[in-house]
């Protein structure tokens, strides 16, 4: 018996087992994106242990690394960034080139200044810094402290 001889004689169980098999693919790969999200596992690197130990001091303590430092715009947009942004987090984790302390390349400040508006669009519109309303370029001009508390300790990884 050949292939299409099968499929057309088991249509049915070709579909279901394709369908079982998506279903699978896509809650694995659910549980994976939430997994891979949170302090608990990007302070599993040697580089980010310290960043997670300061984050877990902060105000901003109960949210996911991910929820701060991956744009949030476009479901895609943001599964690309995290697959290139956890490929550059390896490739320097392995090189061990990491300095001392982390520095957050212009793109990732955008992407930082934007998630905070994205939480705080309504407080921040409600601010006023003397007669003009709040400028909202640059939250962490102000903020730089919060998602980290002001204990920065020393380790961190290249992200140029």
């Amino acid at each position: 018996m050949d292939f299409k001889q099968y499929v057309s004689e088991h249509t049915l169980k070709c579909l279901a087992g394709g369908f079982v098999i998506g279903a699978l693919v896509m809650g694995v790969g659910s549980v994976m994106v939430s997994a891979t999200g949170g302090p608990a596992f990007c302070g599993s690197c040697h580089a980010m242990k310290e960043p997670a130990a300061s984050h877990a001091m902060a105000t901003h303590k109960d949210r996911d690394c991910v929820e701060c430092h991956l744009p949030h715009d476009n479901p895609a947009i943001y599964l690309i960034e995290k697959g290139r942004t956890g490929m550059i987090d390896t490739y320097h984790e392995v090189l061990r080139d990491y300095p001392a302390h982390i520095q957050l390349s212009k793109g990732a400040k955008e992407t930082v200044n934007k998630n905070c508006l994205r939480c705080h669009q309504t407080t921040v519109e409600r601010v006023k810094m003397g007669a003009a309303p709040m400028d909202t370029g640059d939250c962490m001009k102000c903020h730089s402290r919060v998602a980290h508390g002001s204990n920065h300790l020393e380790g961190g990884i290249k992200v140029e």
